[in-house]
């Protein structure tokens, strides 16, 4: 079977636009620039007593909050290795941030972003990571 040469061009032409495109498509992928939630600006500022409450009282609150950038104003009520604690919020601190939880303790006033990862109804816990202090 013989194939013409017009026909082996086209072949090689869209051999070489597969390899290019799936090439691009992979490297985008893989070497896309990470999220910055601590250089966003914030999606919702509220106190963490009022994210609380607004957790406790409506159970579409998760689909509202979730993978959103918040701010939040609250004193810590604990610190636990990189995790910090305010009422039934835990934020998970960014690794920049870590080195400022020396520094801190239960009680002090304090403006934390991050994103809100997940809600446990159970434990009525409120999940954040990649925090940063403001």
């Amino acid at each position: 079977m013989k194939i013409s040469k017009n026909l082996k061009n086209l072949l090689i032409i869209g051999l070489l636009a597969g390899v290019i495109i799936g090439g691009w498509a992979v490297w985008y992928v893989f070497f896309k620039p990470h999220r910055d939630i601590g250089a966003e600006k914030p999606q919702y500022t509220l106190t963490s007593q009022a994210l609380s409450d607004a957790f406790k009282s409506d159970t579409a609150a998760l689909g509202k909050y979730v993978d959103k950038a918040i701010l939040l104003e609250g004193a810590i009520t604990g610190i636990d290795g990189k995790h910090v604690s305010m009422g039934n919020i835990i934020c998970s601190m960014d690794s920049v941030n870590v080195l400022k939880l020396a520094q801190m303790k239960a009680g002090d006033p304090v403006k934390v972003q991050g994103r809100l990862t997940s809600y446990n109804d159970l434990m009525e816990e409120i999940m954040l990571d990649n925090c940063v202090f403001k």
